[in-house]
């Protein structure tokens, strides 16, 4: 079964990614334990828009997603989730240690940042933005951590402690979020808050300046610890018995150790995203 599991994570980290199947953040996720194994697929498409916060003009992305697959797997207290519907989504691979009066301990191990270069975060793009033109590469993490979490009818508040574990950046990262499911006619909308710390490790290997790296317009640059305040709208309406029709948005704003970065344009990042995913 970790066999399963693994070749599942090998297959979505290496498809075309957007930054999404059952997601971590709402009070209907499935990552409780299961009698056996369970499995549930769908995909997806959509239009995607992701306003980057790195420097340059070329650093925006928009296009057709084709095929967005949509993974639950689980096998008794072991699970993973694969969720590219929602903006929030992504994947994680998790074991469930403790669950109590809808409290929920579990292990997790999942990507917390999507690497860069000199092309910006289409690492497949042979179009070097020019701003950007000599920095080193910056790698995709891999953390792992613990999640709390307490889920209500319709809300829930979670708390996750990430370190990093695959020496990228050695830092750790502690996320706290709250998100509601809102039903009306035949709609369901979910919404969420969150925030982001960032260690000095994480916050220099990504946006830090180094001597190698600095330029005339682009100065050596060290910051510290930072944050970053997450929020999320999600929409989703049956257009058939297996048709399902999303749209959603989300902002994240990051605090001056980030944006002060010579690297970085602003203190945002908007993503907006309209599609259809086909249940089985």
């Amino acid at each position: 079964m970790l066999r399963t599991l693994a070749l599942l994570i090998l297959i979505t980290v290496f498809l075309p990614s957007a930054v999404n199947a059952s997601n971590r953040l709402y009070s209907d996720n499935t990552l409780t334990p299961t009698d056996g194994l369970y499995l549930d697929i769908n995909i997806g498409v959509g239009y995607l828009f992701e306003d980057s916060y790195l420097i340059g003009a070329n650093a925006t992305r928009d296009g057709v997603e084709l095929f967005n697959i949509n993974v639950f797997a689980s096998y008794e207290n072991w699970y993973l989730d694969v969720d590219r519907s929602q903006l929030s989504g992504g994947w994680i691979l998790g074991y469930s240690a403790l669950e109590h009066n809808d409290w929920d301990v579990d292990i997790i191990v999942t990507q917390a940042q999507d690497g860069f270069d000199e092309k910006g975060f289409d690492l497949y793009s042979s179009d070097e933005i020019p701003e950007l033109k000599g920095i080193t590469k910056r790698k995709f993490d891999l953390t792992g951590g613990l999640r709390l979490s307490r889920r209500f009818t319709d809300d829930q508040v979670s708390l996750e402690l990430l370190q990093d574990i695959s020496s990228t950046h050695n830092g750790w990262i502690v996320s706290a979020f709250y998100s509601k499911i809102i039903p009306w006619q035949n709609w369901e909308f979910r919404t969420a808050l969150g925030v982001n710390f960032y260690s000095k490790d994480f916050t220099n290997y990504y946006f830090g300046i180094s001597p190698q790296e600095q330029r005339i317009d682009r100065a050596v640059y060290r910051p510290t610890s930072a944050m970053g305040v997450v929020y999320e709208f999600h929409a989703e309406y049956p257009l058939h018995e297996n048709w399902i029709f999303l749209a959603g948005w989300m902002t994240t704003w990051f605090s001056e150790q980030i944006y002060h970065s010579p690297i970085v344009a602003q203190n945002y990042q908007h993503k907006a995203k309209i599609g259809v995913r086909y249940v089985f």
